[in-house]
This record gives C-alpha cells, structure tokens and sequence, in this order.
C-alpha cells in the first residue's frame, strides 16, 4: 500500500475529531492498533464425564483516539474452539474476552499450541483493515493424562468348610488416554477388625491379575482363589474383595463391592472315622483302635456303630 493511501485514511479520520488543532501526536496514538494479551488455560480433563474444556482469557487494549472494531481469528491447535468474532473497543479502553478450547474423550496428552489473533477492521466506523497488522497472543494447552478403572465382583461367597477354596471372578473395565497397566489384589476383612492385614491361615492362590490398557479402554476378567485354612477352632466371618495393587487396603468392607464370606470348622463325620463306604466293623475298629482303646472310649463306638448303620441303610433306600 501507497504511503499517500494511507494518509489519506489518516486524514479521514482524524479531520472529524478535530485533533490537527487540539492532539499530539507525541501524547495520543492516532494510527489505529491494539494490543492483545491471552492466558495459558487450566490443563484440560479429558475422561469420561469431565466438561473436556479449557478456557483462556484475553484482554484487548486499544491506545487510540478510535472506538475500534476488532476481528478475532483463532487457530486452535487441532481443539474445537469458541469465541467472539468480533469485539469493539472504545478509545483508550480495554475489554476482556475468553476463548473455550474443547478436547475429544481420550484425547492424547501433551502440551498443544494456540495462537489467537486481533486485527483492527474499523475505526470511528471506517473501514482500515487496509493500514493495520494483525496482533497474536500464543497460549498452551495442557491436555492431562487420566487412567481409571472399576473392578465389578461377579457371583461368588456363601458358607464354606474350613480347608476349601473360595473362588470368585472380578470384570475390570479400564478407560485412559495413554498406555498403561494395572494389577489388582484380593483383600479380606475378618469382621469386626479394624485391621486391613491378610488374615492368618488364609492362602491367596489366585493368579496374576494385569490389565494392559492402551490409549482408550480395554477390559479383563479375572478369576481369584483363596485356600481357607484347615484347622479353624471357631467360624471366621468377613468379606474379600479387590483393589488395585498400588493403592492401600481399607479396614472395612466396601458396601456393594465385596462378597461376604463364612467360613466354619470341619465337623467330625464318616471321613474323620473311617465309616464310610461298605466297611465291616472290625475293618473300622481296627482302622481306629488308638480311638476306642480304653473303657472311656465305649461311648463313641456306639455312635459309631450308629452312623455306620444310618449310612447303610441310606444306601439301601437309594
């Protein structure tokens, strides 16, 4: 552009303000600009449920003697974006304005560049696009890394006899916007303890659970085994269910994430006195001759006569 264009703009608007006759051009800005200034947002959350946004507020300074409009272009760094496309200023003012920047879910983390520039189209309502520059504020986005899961217990729990294994399955469903991997653990609570430790007696044989989750979701089922202890004097009553290995045990049961467990001590029955099958009596008092040795004994061979009767005879009726 011509240097006599752009006097002839200046002209324009200056004559109609009066300013050759009352304004210094030392103390009063009388080409059209603005300045622009932009912060850099909050990271952005990017999980399932979360407003996926990041806003950054910019200020426009106008140093003229112009009310001018201001064109707002952005270049969002590969993010959705709002904001005003125009904006007026008044001479010697300033406004504030925000630019919203929005991710997709599982967007990747990392840090993204946006620049959001301000161009003065008019001033005093005359077009001067023409004489004007662009002015451009950088800003940087954060997109924060996220990786969640839930573990969901499927059926499983009950009464069980001291020496069986209580076996369960857990589905463990993971979202996250990077790779990743989680381990989870079986925890059991004895109730009534205010103590998160692995009870006494009670053996985890479950195999390793690891969920490898890259860049979105991915989902597991894993199954969880526990051997209760054989030798329990009294019935252990209290709930088993999981956590992620890195994260520290509760001390009390999660309502409506756990399965609640009873354990009771073997009884004494046909296998603990050798009565089953189709043992004779002298088979089995000869099996068991440090039981009834002694007249104090007498007692338990009748019941034990007893017992071998009603199972014969169960087997007769079947």
């Amino acid at each position: 552009m011509g240097r006599a264009s752009i006097a002839v703009a200046l002209i324009v608007l200056i004559a109609p303000l009066g300013v050759f006759a009352t304004v210094s051009t030392a103390q009063t800005n009388i080409i059209p600009e603005i300045s622009i200034t932009c912060d850099d947002p909050p990271e952005m959350e990017v999980y399932e449920g979360a407003t996926r946004t990041a806003i950054s507020n910019c200020v426009l300074e106008n140093p003229t003697i112009y009310s001018e409009k201001v064109d707002i272009t952005v270049q969002a760094g590969g993010f959705v974006y709002a904001a005003p496309a125009s904006v007026t200023v008044g001479a010697g003012s300033d406004v504030s304005f925000e630019v919203i920047f929005r991710g997709d879910v599982g967007h990747t983390p990392g840090s993204y560049v946006a620049n959001i520039t301000a161009q003065v189209t008019e001033a005093n309502g005359i077009q001067v696009g023409f004489i004007t520059s662009p002015e451009s504020s950088e800003v940087t986005i954060v997109v924060a890394e996220y990786s969640g899961c839930t573990a969901s217990v499927g059926q499983g729990g009950g009464s069980f006899e001291a020496g069986e294994v209580v076996s369960f399955s857990v589905s463990i469903s993971c979202e996250s916007n990077t790779d990743s991997k989680v381990s989870y653990r079986a925890v059991m609570i004895e109730d009534g303890s205010s103590s998160s430790s692995w009870p006494s007696g009670f053996d985890d044989q479950s195999p390793d659970c690891e969920v490898s989750v890259e860049g979105g979701g991915a989902s597991k089922n894993c199954q969880f085994q526990i051997m209760t202890p054989s030798n329990l004097d009294s019935v252990w009553e209290g709930c088993v269910f999981v956590i992620e290995t890195t994260h520290t045990a509760p001390s009390i049961c999660p309502n409506g994430a756990s399965l609640q467990i009873e354990v009771e001590p073997k009884g004494v029955g046909l296998g603990t006195l050798g009565l089953g099958g189709n043992e004779s009596l002298s088979e089995i008092l000869q099996e068991n001759k440090e039981i009834v040795a002694g007249g104090g004994a007498l007692l338990l061979v009748f019941v034990a006569v007893a017992l071998l009767r009603r199972s014969r005879r169960g087997g007769y009726d079947d």
